[in-house]
């Protein structure tokens, strides 16, 4: 074997950080990395990476990440994981030291082909593409742990709605789960301190003569995911996330005590480096925060979530290099690390790295049996989008009278009211309410519910309809309110602007709620507290009320301060299965009366009460950089 180089040589020929400066151009540790005789004797692992794919198995348009930058500002069209799958042919070597794994947030993804059949389209599609394991990202926490693990990962049932319970794979078969595993050393049961998943696993690599060596990858997830505020769609609060860097030192620690000495960190949260998706400038965020100071026996950092691209080598607490990447989103990158592994140490030797972004272009030809299994699952996805779930016996649309009111906005608070009260006393809601035009973020109200259409019998209501018309995959909640904070948050339904305009941002309530507003009266006093009554009873201000809504609400992202006072919450449906189902058990369903808000003088709330447009098929997701993710 070469004897090992000594660590002053290489520090001394490639400097503190060295960075890939060119489109498909590599970062290396060390010059030493690219000197055959530095490299001799050891053994190659390769590392492939994605991140943040989001079920994004077609091709995504230019405005939703599939146009990226390289040097120099030259623009590449990505993406498609037909053609994923024809780079991954071409980069990923043929032996067992090869690994491709994920940065997390795989599915949970925002095409409707995959996110109305559970997401399943994408697992199948990762299982073609040979993934080993990844870590679980904040959207793969979006449903539950139960799905997450029991359906996704293992292919148990998922029973939220006969008979979608589970969908038929391209092969004929019903789902049978992933082929590989998700991992976090940082999301816990509140209950306990109980990790969700397995902080690491082990990987071996041929050492040749019979050796195998192990792999010890830690896995990370974003703190706050299940938290709140800050997220929407994973908010999950039975559970909690710990810090970032010292789940990752505790993993290191441990896997250093079974003997595992080589290790990466494999983490859904990342940074911001530039705009090259092949070197990096100016890095800033969470991963570079890690990367600065946790064990320096981790040799590579690929990161997630904050859909950035860059690759960049990055001095540990030692002052020696490692790779700090990023792969993009919705299947726009694969990030591909080269390491030295010493046998006679298990440790990589950190200054023979290399890492280098690949641009998933669509200039090669595509897979054709990802293809295929893209083309089953999209004919599927139309199929069950014309599938009857009800029928109806009137318009339900969000045109609103001259009292902001509309009969689609009371009819979903109507479901809220009613999705909360499956799953017993202490999450049942005695109403529920849901912005329809908030002052800022967005309506989930994003489709109409005619009676008379021209794509299906009049009075039928399709899956894909329903779908279209109401949600975002926020959850729906139950919270603790009282008489007061849900009071005021109806006043702030009229919202005075910069310009000295009041705004107006209707609320839609439940069938338990009556109340009656003065615009004449000043912003603030529009609503007679006396005026309000739940269930025929006068609202109590001092009275802890159980109310429903979606989660986006109480999170604040679309902008009442009051409907954020809350405690005790209590998480159910995704807010388009929830609605789904209860039309399908309803069968047949009419427009609510209107007349739950009233003018007190006749004068209305505006008469000019701003229509509504159709929604996007973007989750909502929390403000500032990156605004994407």
């Amino acid at each position: 074997m070469h004897a090992p180089i000594s660590r002053r040589t290489i520090l001394a020929a490639g400097g503190g950080i060295a960075a890939a400066t060119a489109v498909g151009g590599t970062g290396l540790a060390t010059a030493a990395a690219a000197d055959p005789a530095s490299t001799n004797g050891y053994v190659d692992v390769q590392l492939l990476n994605i991140t943040d794919l989001h079920g994004y198995l077609q091709p995504p348009a230019d405005g939703s990440g599939g146009l990226i930058t390289g040097a120099g500002g030259a623009t590449v069209r990505v993406g498609g994981v037909a053609y994923l799958a024809s780079h991954l042919k071409r980069i990923r070597r043929s032996d067992a030291n090869s690994i491709f794994c994920s940065a997390g947030d795989n599915f949970s993804g925002w095409p409707y082909e995959v996110d109305s059949q559970n997401n399943e389209p994408t697992i199948e599609v990762l299982n073609k593409l040979g993934l080993r394991f990844s870590s679980v990202g904040n959207h793969e926490l979006d449903k539950s742990t139960d799905f997450l693990l029991h359906h996704m990962q293992d292919g148990h049932r998922y029973p939220y709605d006969e008979p979608f319970v589970d969908f038929v794979d391209s092969t004929g078969r019903r789902f049978h789960g992933a082929d590989w595993t998700f991992h976090t050393g940082n999301v816990v049961h509140r209950d306990g301190n109980r990790l969700v998943a397995p902080a690491y696993n082990i990987e071996y690599v041929d050492a040749g003569r019979g050796r195998r060596i192990p792999i010890g990858f830690i896995h990370l997830t974003v703190e706050g995911c299940v938290e709140g505020p800050g997220f929407n769609c994973s908010y999950q609060p039975t559970l909690a996330t710990t810090d970032l860097i010292a789940a990752a030192n505790r993993s290191a620690a441990a896997l250093k005590r079974r003997g595992v000495n080589a290790l990466i960190v494999v983490m859904h949260e990342g940074g911001v480096a530039g705009s090259d998706y092949n070197s990096g400038t100016n890095p800033t965020g969470p991963a570079f925060d890690l990367a600065a100071v946790a064990d320096p026996d981790i040799a590579a950092i690929v990161t997630g979530h904050w859909h950035c691209r860059f690759n960049m080598m990055v001095p540990g607490p030692d002052g020696v290099p490692r790779p700090v990447t990023e792969a993009g989103c919705n299947g726009q990158l694969v990030t591909e690390v080269n390491l030295k592994l010493d046998p006679s140490s298990g440790r990589f030797v950190r200054e023979l790295t290399s890492a280098t972004n690949h641009a998933v272009t669509r200039d090669v030809p595509a897979d054709p049996e990802v293809r295929d299994i893209v083309d089953y699952w999209v004919a599927a996805a139309d199929r069950l989008a014309a599938t009857p779930i009800a029928r109806q016996t009137g318009d339900l649309v969000r045109t609103p009278n001259a009292d902001g009111e509309s009969t689609l906005g009371n009819f979903v608070a109507d479901f809220i009211q009613w999705d909360a009260e499956q799953d017993g006393p202490r999450a049942a809601a005695e109403f529920a309410f849901l912005p329809v035009l908030p002052p800022v973020g967005r309506s989930a109200l994003t489709g109409d519910l005619p009676y008379a259409t021209e794509s299906s019998e009049d009075g039928v209501i399709s899956y894909g309809a329903a779908w279209r018309a109401y949600g975002f995959d926020s959850p729906i909640v139950t919270v603790t309110m009282t008489g007061d904070a849900f009071r005021r948050g109806l006043e702030q339904q009229w919202q005075t602007q910069p310009d000295g305009s009041v705004k107006y941002a209707p609320v839609a309530v439940s069938r338990q709620v009556r109340y009656r507003y003065d615009v004449t009266k000043p912003v603030g006093q529009r609503i007679d507290p006396a005026t309000v009554t739940i269930d025929g009873a006068p609202l109590d201000p001092d009275r802890g009320y159980r109310v429903a809504t979606n989660a986006y609400t109480v999170l604040a992202y679309d902008g009442y301060p009051a409907f954020t006072e809350y405690t005790d919450a209590v998480r159910h449906s995704l807010d388009h299965e929830g609605f789904i189902r209860y039309l399908r058990l309803r069968k047949v369903v009419s427009p609510p009366a209107l007349g739950r808000a009233r003018s007190a003088t006749g004068e209305h709330a505006p008469s000019d009460t701003p229509p509504t447009g159709s929604g996007s098929d973007a989750r909502p997701e929390p403000p500032g950089e990156p605004s994407s993710r």
